[in-house]
């Protein structure tokens, strides 16, 4: 092969490809690099794990169904942060399939896929090994297998370099009867040029020639590797003159895989030649292409010049990341040193007092799961701790080794914090006790007792009821366990409490007083709430009561053992406290019943307490007594009464109410109303909630008829009976009838009004019958100020289609009176759906230059782009001749100024990403095509996929294929584009033109692209080609439940019965069906689905569904779309919340809490100090009439949720806090000073205060103080700040009275009622009673009187408070922020 590349003859067998090149061959699979940045192969994978549907398995089970589908979304979500996945995500779909015995050809495919370089914490062996189970599985299971899986595993070969042979693998295929196709040739010479084998590369080179099959770069690249192998660099750098003689130009990877060469060489000389190259032709080595080149030089002993690399990284965006994934494969190399370089170049995050927080966790980790040597693990952590970069290094360590089952490299790392003088916790110890249990080895469990109590661990009573005890009790019985536990140095007592909580635990009441009677010792009262609820659950009086007496009997003398620590602290535990166990328990009783509605269980424990002398105090009594409530009887009284000694009162049991008229259907209401009837009675009552329920259901004659009845026995029909008769009418067009009924309204209620929905409603119905000034008067008299934010989407669908009818008409000047109208009365926002009908009325009568006219008045007065896309279009095909003065950024839509200016306002409106794919869609449906190929040049472009769906989906509608074509061309080399997406939609419109050829050849040119074909995809190009008598050359998957289902179903009857079994894929299939028919469903319906998937974890698809929703101007429902965004901030989709931001108004942003969402996502993301410099560089550029909305938006709990995270971000929001104080915003300054209040910094909170909010009016926020005071019971931060309030500017006295309550409540929680009582005291010195918390009242009184001391005041009645004072308190106005 040499002697061909130097005599010029290797360039002759490449010429003989030029004839068959192809444009779509991909650049470079990268495939010896396992380069984990390979974009766009990632994105493919990602987005088919997120659209998988599983139908095959639907017929299997739903349930293993959800498992996969919430397992390929994890693997999706790793994927897109980090770009990696973990084996165990692998392993659990595995069980999945082998569980089922099935899997579909995409599943497998998929499956297959995930086993090499998308897990870099594993060995290359252990991926081997894993993905060869996989495969012998699959043919195990019968599953089919085409030509793709095997190109898949090939991949996977060559990722984890895995030596094969490619004549077997050539074998297998022909003993399989499947053909290889380019792909797979390509993938064989990969494997010779891994292994320096050109003899091989040269026949798999010329056989493609033979079959005229098409290269590209990938081949040059592997022949880098390959002639780099067989130690013959000159031949490897000649490949570049080759590359270029045949018309490709050397890529990054080219470059990049020269560089490999030369490091796995040792020739840094060499290497440096190349850099000189690249920087030569304009090209930069990104740094992920580096450290392919230190890996190499670390595995082949050249680590002497690692630091020379090192030194040329950038650390551009990302590399965090990447140094993650690089130190992974450096440590399973045994390359710990070098590792431990790479991590040093990390940038470490600083707190404001410049101390870093603790990083390493995750290269901790693997230096143990890697099995690096147990001293080495510890020195680099020592080393950590040393340096002041992870005080916890040693914890890490251990909690992996835990993890991972390594219980004695576990004890060895427990050993060491004990000498380091660290605290051990007992749940140290829970996974080294699982551990053994699992291998059923007790001795080892017995020592590990043994170890504990040598390390002075403390014995907790958790560790022996979870862990130790379920692990011995199989196989000896208790006297043993005692024998060995004593043995292990624990005492008899501590060992029976244990024993008792562990049967107690598992509901055996009778095994535990077994044991109590056998070894009479006393029993710790923390067991009370545990025997209570085993007493509930299994009626055991007699034994109850054993256990509880040995709770309280103080008489009771313990076996004479030496005491654990616990014990002690139970020993010094009040006489009076002991003593009221039992009254305690009962009440534990009672709320354990309650919740089961056994309440009267508690007859039978007291009978048996009077049988065993147990007492309990009048307060207990009491407390009892208001418990139980009106389900108390005469012998529960009695038995009270004797325990306690004291006299009763008694009152029988209640008759529980009938169900109410309202709840009961209207089949029962009928059958009720004639037996009144047949019995002469009243039957109005009946009459008039039969009468609702008719006009809910619409049921115009049944209505009719009852409200003639009410007429005739004149019933006065309520207001809102009246209402609901209206719309009644107006649903079924009976305009007529509904005003008629509203006249009569209006009569007996002048000054009654109809909500927004019905009079929008009934105006509509006067619109279309040509009633429009009485409409538009409707309106204005029925106008309210309080809009209910909940009916903002249904009102603005209401208005326009309300809109569109006089639209239609051309009838501008009405469409703007009515809407004009609207607007004033703040009926509905400003946005598109409102406006559209504006255009469209210009458009009705070709008023092009009116329709640009109003397009511009509308975008500049309300930020909003009605009919942009129809406007756009129309003027490309008019070729506008005027032209732009000034320079702007596209330059390829400057020479037209209409179409200029719709792109400026479009930008100002909703962004470049958005303005720039709207301009692209028109110029390819123009015919300008190269237009649009520049546009999408325009650097740091990102895919926008949902867009690009939606506007596919309409192309093969309507048949345009060319279209179809051209944009799937020009967005080929779009970062992260859905090309999967894209193919589906090119794949129907050749079904459509019954072209096979290029129907299959799409199937190949995925390949090609790493794209795996999802189930249907494959499914509807097999039924294809199989309808055209074509040679399927890939297994079609078995059809899904969709298409088996009975055809007397109609399709909307099937979403129901889907969404109802919550078998979530298939109503997603079926939706897509309905709307295929032009079928739309309804919000709610769409909005039910969303719900669903995201209860079920798929995220992507729910995305998908409410993106095509925000686009057709609709939105899901409020509490639905909230549900979704927080999951999509919590997985750190920046981009996703921010396009949902486009589409949802300002009112609807506020009810999401949008702002703080997207201040989420920026920190889940690790991007939060982009997002806290976009929030600097809008304070300062903002004018003062912006300033009130900015304020508003500010993020409080997001922003907190920073510092929270980030102690070194304090700097940042300090600044940031500053700006925005110099415009008169000081919302930042007030999270700032919550966040150092609450870490307990007051001396820096002060500072905050003094500086920016002593002397403000407006309220001051502290909800989050007093929530973080709740969390870690920390009494300080209450007292602290009711310092602070009582000095500030207009505090109320409710705001004061939440600090007091939480006070309160914090020493409740520690049984601290005296003092409670204290600080009750003080608060009332200057608030009175109705200012603290009802509840905490309450709970402060009932722990007062446990005490056996009277509460010295009387809790109000709970009354609804006046709005206006709740409105005027500070707190009201933080809650409702830091809340957010």
């Amino acid at each position: 092969m040499a002697a061909l590349l130097r005599s010029g003859g290797f360039l002759r067998l490449f010429s003989g490809f030029r004839q068959s090149w192809t444009s779509n061959v991909p650049r470079c699979e990268a495939l010896t690099l396992q380069k984990l940045h390979i974009t766009q192969g990632h994105a493919s994978i990602t987005r088919l794990l997120t659209a998988q549907k599983h139908a095959e398995n639907v017929k299997v089970g739903q349930a293993s169904v959800q498992g996969i589908d919430k397992a390929l979304y994890r693997i999706d979500t790793d994927i897109r942060r980090t770009g990696r996945i973990y084996k165990k995500d692998i392993e659990e779909i595995f069980g999945e399939i082998k569980a089922l015995k099935h899997a579909s050809s995409t599943q497998s495919l998929l499956l297959l896929r995930c086993c090499g370089s998308l897990v870099p914490e594993e060995l290359p062996e252990v991926r081997n090994k894993l993905v060869q189970e996989i495969w012998d599985t699959l043919h195990e299971l019968r599953i089919p297998l085409d030509i793709s899986h095997y190109n898949t595993l090939l991949r996977v070969y060559l990722e984890n370099e895995h030596k094969f042979s490619p004549t077997e693998f050539l074998a297998d295929l022909e003993k399989s009867g499947i053909e290889p196709n380019r792909v797979t040739y390509q993938r064989l010479l990969s494997r010779y040029c891994q292994d320096g084998d050109i003899e091989g590369a040269t026949k798999i080179l010329e056989f493609m020639k033979e079959k005229q099959l098409p290269v590209g770069e990938n081949i040059f690249n592997s022949l880098i590797m390959g002639h780099a192998r067989a130690n013959d660099m000159e031949s490897a750098h000649k490949v570049l003159d080759v590359m270029k003689e045949s018309g490709l130009e050397p890529s990054p990877e080219t470059y990049t895989m020269l560089m490999v060469s030369c490091a796995e060489q040792g020739d840094i000389e060499g290497l440096n030649s190349v850099l000189e190259e690249c920087a030569a032709a304009d090209l930069h080595p990104h740094d992920r292409d580096l450290m392919e080149v230190i890996l190499a030089l670390s595995v082949k002993g050249h680590k002497q010049h690692v630091p020379q690399i090192i030194d040329k990284l950038q650390k551009v965006q990302g590399y965090q990341q990447d140094v993650m994934n690089i130190v992974f494969r450096l440590l399973n190399a045994g390359c710990h040193e070098v590792a431990y370089q790479m991590f040093s170049t990390m940038t470490l995050p600083q707190n404001a007092e410049g101390q870093t927080a603790p990083v390493g966790f995750f290269f901790i980790r693997h230096l143990v799961k890697s099995g690096t040597p147990l001293s080495v693990v510890v020195q680099y952590c020592q080393e950590l701790k040393k340096q002041g970069m992870n005080m916890y290094a040693l914890e890490c360590a251990l909690g992996t080794a835990l993890t991972n089952g390594l219980p004695q490299a576990a004890m060895f790392i427990l050993r060491v914090m004990n000498e380091d003088g660290a605290p051990l916790r007992a749940h140290y110890f829970w996974p080294i006790i699982a551990h053994f249990a699992k291998l059923g080895e007790t001795e080892k469990v017995y020592d590990t007792v043994k170890e504990m109590v040598a390390l002075e661990t403390p014995l907790t009573i958790e560790t022996f009821k979870q862990y130790v005890i379920p692990a011995v009790i199989d196989q000896s019985d208790e006297d043993v366990i005692i024998a060995q536990l004593k043995d292990a140095g624990m005492s008899v007592p501590s060992i029976v409490n244990r024993l008792v909580a562990y049967h107690l635990e598992n509901g055996d009441v009778l095994a535990a007083s077994k044991i109590v009677s056998k070894y009479q010792v006393r029993l710790t009262n923390v067991l009370r709430r545990e025997l209570a609820d085993a007493y509930v659950k299994t009626g055991e009086s007699l034994a109850t009561t054993i256990i509880l007496g040995q709770m309280i009997n103080l008489n009771q003398e313990p076996v004479k053992e030496d005491k654990d620590s616990e014990d002690e602290v139970i020993q010094q535990i009040s006489r009076q406290e002991q003593q009221d166990v039992a009254g305690l328990f009962l009440l534990d009783v009672l709320w354990h019943a309650q919740r089961n509605s056994v309440a009267n269980k508690i007859e039978p424990v007291l009978q048996e307490m009077e049988n065993r002398g147990i007492s309990i105090s009048k307060t207990s009594e009491s407390a009892v007594k208001a418990r139980l409530g009106d389900k108390e009887n005469e012998a529960v009284l009695s038995l009270l009464e004797r325990l306690s000694s004291g006299e009763l009162k008694f009152q029988p049991l209640t008759v529980e109410a009938q169900v109410p008229y309202h709840q009961q259907s209207v089949e029962v209401l009928e059958r009720r109303l004639t037996e009144l009837e047949n019995k002469n009675l009243s039957t109005t009552n009946v009459r008039s909630v039969l009468l609702t329920a008719y006009a809910r259901n619409k049921d115009i004659a049944k209505a009719e008829e009852a409200k003639k009845k009410l007429d005739e026995e004149q019933y006065p029909i309520g207001t809102g009976l009246y209402i609901l008769l209206i719309d009644m009418y107006v649903s079924v067009g009976k305009l007529t009838e509904a005003i008629t009924l509203l006249h009569e309204l209006q009569k007996r209620e002048p000054e009654v009004k109809l909500t927004p929905v019905k009079f929008l409603r009934l105006a509509h119905l006067m619109i279309e019958e040509g009633q429009v000034e009485e409409a538009v008067k409707l309106i204005e008299n029925n106008a309210s100020e309080n809009i209910n934010d909940k009916e903002s989407g249904l009102l603005m669908n209401i208005v326009k289609r309300m809109l569109d009818t006089l639209a239609d008409k051309g009838d501008v000047t009405t469409v703007r009176q009515v809407l004009q109208v609207l607007l004033n009365l703040k009926i509905v926002p400003p946005a598109n759906i409102v406006f559209g009908p504006v255009i469209r009325a210009h458009l009705a009568k070709d008023d092009l230059v009116g329709a640009m006219e109003e397009f511009e008045k509308i975008c500049r007065e309300h930020s909003v782009t009605p009919y942009k896309l129809e406007l756009t279009t129309q003027f490309i095909k008019l070729e506008d001749a005027e032209k732009v003065v000034s320079e702007k950024r596209f330059p390829i839509i400057s020479q037209c100024a209409r179409l200029q200016k719709i792109m400026d306002l479009s930008i100002k409106v909703h962004g470049e990403l958005n303005s720039l794919y709207d301009m692209v869609f028109a110029f390819i449906e123009s015919g300008r095509v190269k237009q649009a190929k520049k546009l999408l040049e325009t650097p740091g472009l990102r895919a926008y996929n949902a867009k690009l769906d939606l506007k596919c989906q309409r192309y093969v509608e309507v048949g345009k294929v060319a279209e179809l074509e051209h944009l799937i061309s020009v967005t080929q080399d779009v970062f992260d584009v859905d090309r999967d997406m894209m193919y589906r939609h090119l794949l129907k419109a050749y079904k459509q033109q019954n072209d096979c050829d290029k129907a299959l050849g799409i199937w190949t040119s995925m390949q090609e692209e790493n794209i795996e074909p999802s189930e249907n995809f494959l499914l509807e190009l097999g039924e294809f080609l199989q309808k055209n008598d074509r040679e399927i050359p890939f297994v079609v998957p078995e059809k899904s439940l969709l298409e088996t289902q009975g055809p007397e179903e109609s399709l909307k009857g099937k979403f129901h019965k889907a969404l109802t079994a919550k078998n979530f894929t298939l109503a997603v299939d079926l939706k897509n069906q309905l709307e295929l028919l032009g079928v739309l469903l309804n919000v709610r319906n769409r909005s039910e689905l969303i719900e669903g998937l995201v209860q079920e974890n798929q995220i992507g698809e729910a995305v998908k569904i409410t993106r095509e929703m925000l686009l057709s101007g609709a939105h899901p429902i409020q509490r639905i779309l909230r549900f979704l965004m927080i999951q999509v901030a919590k997985a750190g989709d920046v981009e996703t919340i921010m396009l949902f931001g486009k589409y949802i108004d300002a009112n609807m942003k506020k009810r999401v809490s949008y702002d703080n969402l997207l201040c989420l996502a920026y920190n889940q993301s690790g991007r939060w100090e982009d997002f806290v410099e976009d929030l600097s560089h809008e304070i300062q550029a903002a004018s003062d009439t912006e300033l009130p909305h900015l304020s508003q938006q500010f993020p409080r709990g997001g922003i907190i949720g920073i510092m929270d995270q980030h102690a070194d971000s304090l700097p940042k929001i300090m600044a940031l806090s500053e700006k925005y104080a110099s415009r008169g915003i000081l919302e930042p300054a007030n999270c700032l000073w919550m966040y150092l209040f609450s870490e307990g910094r007051h001396s820096e909170a002060q500072e905050i205060y003094d500086k920016y909010l002593s002397g403000c009016s407006g309220p001051l926020m502290f909800r989050n103080i007093l929530d973080n005071a709740r969390k870690s019971n920390n009494i300080d931060l209450p007292s602290k700040l009711i310092e602070v309030l009582n000095v500030h500017p207009n505090i109320s006295s409710r705001a004061r009275g939440l600090v007091y309550s939480c006070w309160i409540d914090i020493l409740g929680d520690a049984n601290r009622f005296e003092e409670g009582l204290e600080v009750l005291k003080g608060a009332l010195q200057t608030l009175s009673l109705e200012d603290l918390n009802l509840t905490s009242l309450t709970r402060l009184k009932a722990g007062t009187e446990t005490t056996d001391k009277t509460f010295p005041y009387i809790v109000p009645p709970k009354v609804k408070r006046d709005q206006q004072n709740a409105q005027s308190s500070s707190s009201s106005s933080s809650s409702s922020s830091d809340s957010d």
